[in-house]
This record gives structure tokens, C-alpha cells and sequence, in this order.
């Protein structure tokens, strides 16, 4: 099932509202992956009940799609009810979160990528401005490689996993 949702080529974000409706669109689009490489799940964009409502109905779309989250430091998280987290521990066959090695530390970006074909970017975590791009792009490219490197080389986030009695 396709579905229908007509993003805009190429262009800038320059505020946290168009940043959330960039976020909450490219996510509506998602048809078999959601891949996000971020800090800290930032709580601002990321844990909003209609990104929640959104990335639920793209996991119970099918029980082939998957969402991969690459965090720092599940630390940070711990005390923070994430709704991400949430459905991470509901959804543990589609929803996965791993710890980024110490080696990409220096990384200060952060990405959406959606079926390595559209993403939005954020070349510095702590700001707003973005830019969202699609294929052909070299950066959507690149970023799809770097993020299933660092996945590869990842360890999963066992503090943030259900506890189930």
C-alpha cells in the first residue's frame, strides 16, 4: 500500500515547529524503515504523542518494517518516560535501540532517514536548523551508509529494554 504524501524537494528548516511537521511528515511517509541517529531521542521533536501515533501505525502496517534508533548514551534516558522508548519495549521485534560506539563521539548531527531515500538533517544537534533532503543526494547516500556501519558496530541499549516478569 503506497501511501500518498507529496514532500517538497530539497529545502530548509528554521525552526523547531517546521522541524517537528518536517519530522512528523517524513515519518508519515516511511513505508519500510525508520532510521534515526540522534543524541538523545531529542525529547522536543522526537517524543510527541504525534510522532508516537505515527510511527505506531507505520509498525502495525506490517510485521516486516523496522525502526532503529542509534542513541549516545541510554544513561541520560533512564529517568525520562520517552515515548519512543515506550514503543521500543511494546514493539520489541520492529523497534530497536543501540548505543553508538565511543569512536563517533564527535559526531555532532543527527538524522531522520526514511527508506534511505528521504531525510532530515541536522549538521549540529543542540539547533533547529535543518534541511530536508531526498534522492538523488549524496548526503541522503552517505548518511544511509554511515548509519548502517554504526549500527553494525552497535550495542543494544540493554537499560532501556522491557522488564517482563
Amino acid at each position: 500500500m503506497e501511501k500518498n504524501i507529496q514532500i517538497n524537494q530539497n529545502r530548509q528548516i528554521n525552526s523547531l515547529g517546521e522541524l517537528k511537521n518536517e519530522a512528523l511528515a517524513l515519518f508519515n511517509s516511511a513505508q519500510k524503515e525508520i532510521q534515526i541517529y540522534s543524541h538523545n531521542l531529542d525529547p522536543r521533536i522526537l517524543s510527541s504523542s504525534q510522532i508516537e501515533t505515527v510511527i505506531k501505525g507505520f509498525i502495525r502496517s506490517s510485521r516486516y518494517v523496522k525502526v532503529e534508533l542509534l542513541i549516545y548514551d541510554e544513561n541520560n534516558m533512564r529517568n525520562f518516560d520517552h515515548r519512543l522508548v515506550r514503543l521500543s519495549q511494546r514493539y520489541t521485534s520492529n523497534v530497536k535501540i543501540k548505543i553508538v560506539p565511543k569512536d563517533f563521539h564527535e559526531n555532532h548531527f543527527t538524522f531522520y532517514l526514511v527508506d534511505n531515500r528521504r531525510m532530515v538533517y541536522r549538521s549540529n544537534f543542540e539547533r533547529f536548523e535543518a534541511e530536508y533532503l531526498q534522492l538523488p543526494n549524496a548526503k541522503v547516500n552517505q548518511k544511509s551508509r554511515l548509519f548502517d556501519d554504526i549500527w553494525q558496530q552497535s550495542d543494544p541499549a540493554s537499560f532501556l529494554r522491557a522488564l517482563t516478569l
